[in-house]
């Protein structure tokens, strides 16, 4: 699960708002140094969070987040 500008070859299917999610949280650096796999990322706490909460939303709707305040602007560093 490392960013393909990192590296990267293997996929994970996830939804879109799960996904958005991940990237709004979690640099390419911190995705391939630490959150590299779905447990991981399922064992942390905010993704517990958001988990719960996303799980009383409607399954159709999509949510996409804005760039976490404390990421970088540049995506590929």
């Amino acid at each position: 699960m490392v960013p393909k500008s990192k590296g990267g070859k293997e996929t994970v299917a996830t939804c879109e708002t799960c996904e958005s999610f991940i990237h709004k949280t979690w640099t390419h650096n911190e995705l391939r140094d630490t959150f590299n796999s779905v447990e991981t990322i399922l064992s942390n706490e905010n993704f517990q969070k958001f988990l719960k909460w996303r799980r009383k939303q409607p399954a159709t709707v999509l949510f996409k987040s804005e760039r976490g305040k404390f990421r970088d602007k540049n995506r590929f560093h």
